[in-house]
């Protein structure tokens, strides 16, 4: 009878988890492993006569924080943030909505998300999100001191657990020399504690630029709810 576990890894490409699976494939020859990927998750399929509780286990251990059993990230956030019982506040940019389309997809997601704001001018970044405008001056919309002042604009006009804020180039134009296309910024906060955020350098293709962003920014808040662990600092 054939044994079956299917599980994720975030913020992985299969170059990166391809060594651990030859080396996986010679201790267990028996072992049968689909893989497939979509912009930095991994779904990996382990197929065997045998049980496979240890090859799970030894996957886990390997990337401990890194691991969820759910089909999609969404649903791995979606269902942490009701599990914990804590709520969420967007604050978006290139992404122009599409990290709130993504979890209002999946029906009770209003237990947690109070909703998002599209900022995408510098001019609605400081009326609605309270950034100043020596800082989009200074550091630019694409940087992590702006990116951190939308954060604390949403947990200062909401009483949300945690907000996510990106800026962007999403491309095809607007890049510089300083700031190619495909430049984001994310940023995770939690009430009370420091903001953990990054630049991540996605494909100079516009659509999937943002699909890069939203992924990336659903990764990094399901490691930082479920274990308390930063991504980008």
């Amino acid at each position: 009878m054939h044994t079956e576990i299917v599980f994720s890894l975030c913020l992985f490409n299969e170059v990166d988890i391809a060594p651990f699976l030859r080396d996986l494939k010679r201790e267990h020859p028996e072992i049968e492993c689909r893989m497939s990927s979509s912009q930095g998750t991994l779904q990996i399929v382990l197929r065997s006569d045998h049980p496979l509780d240890a090859v799970a286990l030894t996957f886990e251990e390997k990337f401990p924080t890194y691991v969820f059993h759910e089909k999609t990230i969404e649903e791995a956030v979606h269902l942490a943030l009701i599990g914990a019982k804590k709520t969420l506040g967007l604050a978006e940019s290139c992404t122009g909505g599409a990290l709130a389309a993504r979890l209002t997809a999946l029906p009770d997601a209003s237990y947690y998300l109070r909703g998002s704001i599209v900022a995408y001018s510098n001019a609605w970044k400081e009326r609605f999100l309270l950034v100043s405008p020596q800082t989009l001056t200074k550091h630019g919309a694409v940087s992590r001191e702006t990116v951190e002042e939308m954060i604390q604009g949403i947990f200062s006009q909401t009483d949300v657990d945690y907000a996510i804020g990106v800026s962007g180039i999403a491309g095809p134009s607007g890049g510089t020399p300083q700031t190619p296309v495909g430049t984001i910024c994310i940023g995770i906060g939690r009430r009370g504690e420091r903001s953990d955020i990054g630049l991540i350098h996605a494909e100079k293709d516009r659509a999937r630029a943002i699909d890069r962003a939203v992924q990336t920014s659903l990764c990094a808040l399901w490691r930082r709810i479920v274990h308390n662990t930063p991504t980008f600092t």
